[in-house]
Protein backbone atom coordinates (compact mmCIF):
# COMPACT_ATOMS: atom_id res chain seq x y z
CA UNK A 1 0.00 0.00 0.00
CA UNK A 2 1.29 3.43 -0.92
CA UNK A 3 1.42 5.87 1.98
CA UNK A 4 -0.15 9.31 1.89
CA UNK A 5 3.21 10.99 1.30
CA UNK A 6 3.39 9.44 -2.18
CA UNK A 7 -0.20 9.98 -3.28
CA UNK A 8 0.41 13.44 -4.70
CA UNK A 9 3.00 11.95 -7.04
CA UNK A 10 0.55 9.26 -8.14
CA UNK A 11 -2.28 11.74 -8.75
CA UNK A 12 0.01 13.98 -10.81
CA UNK A 13 1.29 10.93 -12.68
CA UNK A 14 -2.23 9.76 -13.57
CA UNK A 15 -3.11 13.22 -14.88
CA UNK A 16 0.09 13.63 -16.87
CA UNK A 17 0.08 10.15 -18.39
CA UNK A 18 -3.59 10.33 -19.39
CA UNK A 19 -3.03 13.72 -21.06
CA UNK A 20 0.02 12.41 -22.89
CA UNK A 21 -1.84 9.29 -24.05
CA UNK A 22 -4.56 11.56 -25.43
CA UNK A 23 -1.99 13.65 -27.29
CA UNK A 24 -0.37 10.48 -28.65
CA UNK A 25 -3.76 9.35 -29.98
CA UNK A 26 -4.30 12.72 -31.64
CA UNK A 27 -0.86 12.69 -33.26
CA UNK A 28 -1.35 9.16 -34.63
CA UNK A 29 -4.90 9.88 -35.81
CA UNK A 30 -3.70 12.73 -38.05
CA UNK A 31 -2.18 10.16 -40.42
CA UNK A 32 -2.84 6.65 -39.05
CA UNK A 33 -1.79 5.01 -42.30
CA UNK A 34 1.77 6.32 -41.75
CA UNK A 35 1.96 4.50 -38.42
CA UNK A 36 -0.17 1.38 -38.75
CA UNK A 37 -0.99 1.14 -42.45
CA UNK A 38 0.25 -1.63 -44.74
CA UNK A 39 3.01 0.62 -46.13
CA UNK A 40 4.08 2.09 -42.79
CA UNK A 41 7.67 1.89 -41.57
CA UNK A 42 8.47 -0.62 -38.82
CA UNK A 43 10.47 2.06 -36.99
CA UNK A 44 7.40 4.31 -36.86
CA UNK A 45 5.25 1.42 -35.58
CA UNK A 46 7.81 0.65 -32.88
CA UNK A 47 7.89 4.29 -31.78
CA UNK A 48 4.11 4.41 -31.44
CA UNK A 49 3.86 1.10 -29.61
CA UNK A 50 6.78 1.93 -27.34
CA UNK A 51 5.37 5.37 -26.44
CA UNK A 52 1.91 3.98 -25.79
CA UNK A 53 3.25 1.07 -23.74
CA UNK A 54 5.31 3.36 -21.51
CA UNK A 55 2.49 5.85 -20.94
CA UNK A 56 -0.15 3.16 -20.40
CA UNK A 57 2.16 1.40 -17.94
CA UNK A 58 2.54 4.61 -15.96
CA UNK A 59 -1.18 5.36 -16.11
CA UNK A 60 -2.33 1.96 -14.87
CA UNK A 61 0.38 1.66 -12.23
CA UNK A 62 -0.33 5.15 -10.87
CA UNK A 63 -4.11 4.88 -10.97
CA UNK A 64 -4.32 1.41 -9.47
CA UNK A 65 -1.81 2.27 -6.74
CA UNK A 66 -4.21 4.97 -5.53
CA UNK A 67 -6.80 2.34 -4.53
CA UNK A 68 -6.71 1.99 -0.74
CA UNK A 69 -5.40 -1.36 0.47
CA UNK A 70 -3.86 -2.34 -2.88
CA UNK A 71 -0.28 -3.56 -2.71
CA UNK A 72 1.69 -1.38 -5.13
CA UNK A 73 4.20 -4.20 -5.53
CA UNK A 74 1.57 -6.48 -7.03
CA UNK A 75 0.38 -3.66 -9.28
CA UNK A 76 3.96 -2.99 -10.43
CA UNK A 77 4.53 -6.66 -11.17
CA UNK A 78 1.37 -6.91 -13.28
CA UNK A 79 1.82 -3.63 -15.17
CA UNK A 80 5.52 -4.31 -15.65
CA UNK A 81 4.81 -7.80 -16.99
CA UNK A 82 2.21 -6.52 -19.47
CA UNK A 83 4.55 -3.74 -20.63
CA UNK A 84 7.45 -6.19 -20.95
CA UNK A 85 5.32 -8.55 -23.07
CA UNK A 86 4.23 -5.65 -25.26
CA UNK A 87 7.86 -4.58 -25.64
CA UNK A 88 8.99 -8.13 -26.46
CA UNK A 89 6.36 -8.12 -29.20
CA UNK A 90 8.42 -5.45 -30.96
CA UNK A 91 11.06 -8.06 -31.73
CA UNK A 92 8.89 -9.19 -34.64
CA UNK A 93 10.02 -5.96 -36.35
CA UNK A 94 13.76 -6.67 -36.15
CA UNK A 95 14.02 -7.74 -39.79
CA UNK A 96 12.30 -4.51 -40.86
CA UNK A 97 14.50 -2.40 -38.57
CA UNK A 98 17.53 -3.88 -40.30
CA UNK A 99 16.18 -3.11 -43.78
CA UNK A 100 15.30 0.45 -42.68
CA UNK A 101 18.84 1.00 -41.35
CA UNK A 102 17.73 1.45 -37.76
CA UNK A 103 18.57 -1.91 -36.20
CA UNK A 104 21.14 -0.90 -33.57
CA UNK A 105 19.30 2.26 -32.49
CA UNK A 106 16.02 0.33 -32.21
CA UNK A 107 17.66 -2.47 -30.23
CA UNK A 108 19.26 0.02 -27.81
CA UNK A 109 15.89 1.66 -27.15
CA UNK A 110 14.26 -1.79 -26.93
CA UNK A 111 16.83 -2.84 -24.31
CA UNK A 112 16.25 0.35 -22.31
CA UNK A 113 12.49 -0.24 -22.26
CA UNK A 114 12.89 -3.91 -21.36
CA UNK A 115 15.29 -2.97 -18.54
CA UNK A 116 12.78 -0.52 -17.08
CA UNK A 117 9.90 -3.00 -17.18
CA UNK A 118 12.03 -5.88 -15.91
CA UNK A 119 13.21 -3.70 -13.04
CA UNK A 120 9.62 -2.72 -12.33
CA UNK A 121 8.74 -6.40 -11.94
CA UNK A 122 11.78 -7.00 -9.71
CA UNK A 123 11.18 -3.99 -7.45
CA UNK A 124 7.46 -4.78 -7.42
CA UNK A 125 8.27 -8.23 -6.08
CA UNK A 126 10.42 -6.69 -3.34
CA UNK A 127 7.52 -4.44 -2.42
CA UNK A 128 5.09 -7.37 -2.50
CA UNK A 129 7.25 -9.20 0.03
CA UNK A 130 7.81 -6.09 2.20
CA UNK A 131 4.86 -3.71 1.59
CA UNK A 132 6.23 -0.99 3.86
CA UNK A 133 9.61 -0.71 2.09
CA UNK A 134 9.78 3.02 1.41
CA UNK A 135 12.96 2.61 -0.64
CA UNK A 136 11.19 0.15 -2.96
CA UNK A 137 8.28 2.56 -3.43
CA UNK A 138 10.72 5.35 -4.23
CA UNK A 139 12.50 2.98 -6.63
CA UNK A 140 9.24 2.30 -8.45
CA UNK A 141 8.67 6.02 -8.82
CA UNK A 142 12.17 6.45 -10.24
CA UNK A 143 11.38 3.71 -12.75
CA UNK A 144 8.17 5.58 -13.54
CA UNK A 145 10.26 8.62 -14.44
CA UNK A 146 12.37 6.39 -16.69
CA UNK A 147 9.20 5.15 -18.38
CA UNK A 148 8.14 8.77 -18.89
CA UNK A 149 11.49 9.41 -20.60
CA UNK A 150 10.95 6.43 -22.91
CA UNK A 151 7.33 7.39 -23.66
CA UNK A 152 8.02 11.05 -24.31
CA UNK A 153 11.17 10.38 -26.30
CA UNK A 154 9.50 7.83 -28.54
CA UNK A 155 6.44 10.06 -29.03
CA UNK A 156 8.74 12.96 -29.92
CA UNK A 157 10.50 10.81 -32.52
CA UNK A 158 7.15 9.61 -33.85
CA UNK A 159 6.24 13.20 -34.63
CA UNK A 160 9.34 13.42 -36.79
CA UNK A 161 11.21 15.75 -34.48
CA UNK A 162 14.95 15.98 -35.02
CA UNK A 163 17.01 13.74 -32.75
CA UNK A 164 19.37 16.04 -30.93
CA UNK A 165 20.80 16.26 -27.48
CA UNK A 166 23.25 14.22 -25.48
CA UNK A 167 21.26 10.98 -25.25
CA UNK A 168 20.23 10.93 -28.91
CA UNK A 169 23.76 11.81 -30.01
CA UNK A 170 25.19 9.02 -27.87
CA UNK A 171 22.74 6.46 -29.23
CA UNK A 172 23.38 7.64 -32.79
CA UNK A 173 27.13 7.39 -32.23
CA UNK A 174 26.85 3.84 -30.90
CA UNK A 175 24.48 2.84 -33.68
CA UNK A 176 26.76 4.38 -36.30
CA UNK A 177 29.68 2.26 -35.15
CA UNK A 178 27.74 -0.96 -35.54
CA UNK A 179 25.80 -0.15 -38.68
CA UNK A 180 28.71 0.96 -40.87
CA UNK A 181 29.41 -1.31 -43.77
CA UNK A 182 32.92 -2.84 -43.79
Amino acid sequence: MVTAEFQTFLVASVAASSALIGLLFVSVSVAPERVFGPQSEAVRQARAVSAFTALANIFFFSLTSLIPGINAGLVAMITGFVALLQTLGLLRLVKDWRSEGALVRSLILFAGSAAIYGSEIFVGYALLVTPSATAAIAGLFELTLGAYAIGLGRAWELLGAPRSGLISSTIESIAGRFERKP
